[in-house]
């Protein structure tokens, strides 16, 4: 009777544990979900996606990344309409129209007079998918112009630079990794090609990590910060990697295939000679990057244990506080889901 009880107990607890893993974590992300929590939560009295959601969204940043960010989305999931939204409030507030030519905002302010390429190339990149897609030339024609306007204003030895400020007539002498956008580069056919996937290529070398900067004026590798590396760079690098050279950064790759088939956890910085964490918090982003990169190398294994991980982070709880997630982040997660779970669905 006692052992009855005994296992009784156990079940109603299993149930219970269940239970609450449900009421707190959704199993998966759609697009009604995604486009509906994007709207109520993060797009502003104005209409602009903001940085931060619900209690924020008045206050925060504007950023051009954000509105980037959910057109990719939304050519993923296929909804032309606000698709169409979102590039009428890209040409009417982000666009500056100099001398020069066209140029895009970072962020949504009067006093800013600068572009950053990593924007760019994303808008590019999502503009000339969706004039395929949504059989727009509009777009394609827009995603021509700032790609023409950067090649005229923003290169150093005939590579582009992070950023150009229009009202100074002045750039960097520095490209930052996980800016570049291969991809882009491949498809608007850049006269330099290969010397973008040389700098991609030789910036691990016998490194366990990436260099973050190259630096055009002296042609060295620099990194962000000499002790740790930021995780969420490093994933982004990796990917930029992977789709130039069509191979796996190697020691990268190991690196981390050890730690998530042994931990199953990835922290948000480590330190850079040791490997070891140089912090004790998870990112929802490293995770979402992490399902993204794993995917691009065909490590299915890899995807799937951090897709289970991305699962319990905060981005993806039923009744998350959206005040305190970055749109950076939502998105991040959301996209990596879409992306795991078609092509799980079409295997």
């Amino acid at each position: 009777m006692m052992q009855l009880k005994s296992y009784v107990t156990k079940i109603l607890l299993l149930l219970i544990c269940s239970l609450l893993l449900l009421l707190n974590f959704s199993s998966s992300v759609d697009q009604e979900t995604v486009t509906r929590t994007v709207k109520q939560q993060y797009k502003n009295k104005e209409g602009f996606i903001a940085s931060y959601g619900d209690g924020e969204r008045d206050t925060s940043p504007i950023l051009l990344e954000s509105l980037g960010q959910y057109m990719e989305y939304l050519l993923i999931v296929g909804d032309s309409q606000e698709f169409e939204e979102q590039f009428l409030l890209l040409q009417s507030h982000f666009t500056v129209n100099t001398d020069e030519g066209i140029f895009l905002k970072w962020q949504l302010e009067e006093d800013v007079t600068a572009n950053a390429s990593v924007d760019d190339y994303r808008i590019i990149r999502t503009l000339l998918t969706g004039g395929e897609q949504f059989h727009n030339s509009s777009y394609t024609k827009f995603a021509r112009q700032i790609w023409d306007t950067m090649n005229k204003t923003q290169t150093v030895n005939g590579l582009i630079v992070d950023f150009y400020d229009w009202s100074s007539q002045q750039r960097t002498s520095e490209i930052h990794l996980s800016y570049i956008d291969y991809d882009v580069l491949e498809k608007m056919q850049a006269s330099k090609l290969n010397r973008y996937k040389q700098i991609l290529s030789e910036g691990q070398e016998d490194n366990l990590f990436f260099y973050e900067i190259y630096n055009l004026e002296n042609n060295t590798y620099q990194t962000a910060n000499a002790d740790t590396v930021n995780m969420i760079d490093q994933f982004l690098i990796a990917i930029q990697f992977a789709e130039s050279t069509h191979e796996k950064p190697t020691s990268f790759h190991d690196w981390i295939n050890t730690h998530v088939q042994n931990d199953g956890i990835l922290y948000g910085s480590y330190n850079r000679n040791t490997g070891k964490p140089a912090v004790d918090y998870e990112s929802s982003a490293v995770y979402a990057l992490g399902v993204i990169y794993s995917l691009t190398v065909d490590d299915q294994k890899m995807a799937e244990i951090l897709y289970s991980r991305l699962q319990k982070q905060s981005p993806l709880h039923l009744k998350p506080n959206y005040s305190d997630i970055h749109f950076f982040d939502y998105m991040y997660a959301s996209h990596a889901v879409t992306l795991y779970e078609e092509q799980k669905s079409s295997q």
